[in-house]
């Protein structure tokens, strides 16, 4: 908690707040709907990105009830560090009906679909902004995504390298026991390729453009104007401080990167502070939709208690 005041204090030390609540105050509002649904189209899609993997591989599970997990791990996410309360959330309850191994396989699969997708959008964006950016940038970003290419290849052949390892080879065959839930999943998502990972990763990649697109949108509504490109070379960046652990979430050390990396690129300090704050404010409404859900049932379980203890009563 400390932490985290302290980055949220630095970073409104050190930007230009009372400008960017300025400009909140005389947005457009077509462009700022537009922002809005866009962000929306992005959750849904991201819903769809974790989805597909449990779906496609046989788990009959609703959508209404995977969004739902999905929104009330939104709502976890925004007070715990490292961005891993939703993870923890759908992989405790949701795994209740998958079983735990099939769950955080889904999980790890949609993080690393949705990596995959933020490199493509990065790396495409790298290629337009190729003359404003040094070669080692450009490499970087083509590194970024053959790194994310590799990955998803050693997890699909992961099953394929267990059942080789040898049972005298105590510590190795232990180790291929306690993940094999794990690499049997991502086996079977080698086993029904178009089915699970091709659909995550086209979720994916819509998730993300939807993000890039809205917060693209978000600084028309600010009368500015900043290319998705800007957004998709910028994101991946600020993003690691999501894991920054003096925060909880990377609040305040996020948004300030953010900012550093918007003035880098030409825009004003200003919409930069503003563009920084619709990061997160794009998905709070969401969070907030979860947290409803939640306290929503959890109200209505003692009262289903309540109504199945009458009607035991009543049946003696």
């Amino acid at each position: 908690m400390t932490g985290s005041l302290l980055a949220v204090a630095l970073f409104v030390h050190s930007v230009d707040l009372p400008q960017a609540l300025r400009l909140y105050g005389h947005l457009v509002p077509g462009w700022t709907l537009l922002a809005v649904g866009l962000a929306s189209l992005s959750v849904v899609a991201s819903v769809a990105e974790w989805g597909v993997l449990l779906r496609g591989s046989g788990y009959h599970l609703d959508w209404g009830f995977l969004g739902s997990w999905y929104l009330k791990g939104l709502f976890v996410n925004q007070v715990t560090p490292a961005g891993i309360g939703s993870d923890a959330v759908r992989a405790l309850q949701v795994g209740k009906r998958t079983g735990h191994g099939p769950m955080v396989a889904s999980l790890v699969a949609s993080r690393m679909a949705g990596t995959l997708a933020m490199s493509w959008w990065a790396l495409a964006a790298a290629v337009i902004a190729r003359d404003q950016l040094n070669i080692p940038g450009v490499t970087a970003f083509v590194l970024f995504a053959a790194a994310m290419m590799g990955a998803w290849v050693l997890a699909l052949v992961a099953e394929l390298v267990r059942v080789r390892i040898p049972e005298h080879n105590t510590i190795s065959h232990t180790i291929g026991r306690f993940v094999r839930p794990f690499t049997t999943a991502f086996d079977g998502y080698r086993g029904h390729p178009l089915r699970t990972i091709g659909r995550s990763i086209a979720a994916g990649v819509a998730a993300w453009g939807f993000n890039l697109f809205s917060l693209a949108t978000f600084s028309l509504a600010l009368q500015s104007h900043v290319s998705w490109s800007v957004f998709a070379l910028t994101m991946p960046v600020a993003l690691l401080a999501t894991f920054v652990p003096i925060s909880a979430n990377g609040i305040g050390v996020r948004e300030g990167l953010i900012v550093i990396l918007l003035v880098r690129a030409n825009i004003a300090l200003g919409p930069a502070t503003a563009l920084s704050l619709f990061v997160d404010l794009q998905l709070l409404p969401f969070a907030l939709l979860g947290g409803l859900v939640y306290v929503a049932e959890r109200r209505r379980r003692p009262r289903s208690r309540l109504q199945a203890d009458e009607h035991d009563r009543a049946g003696l």
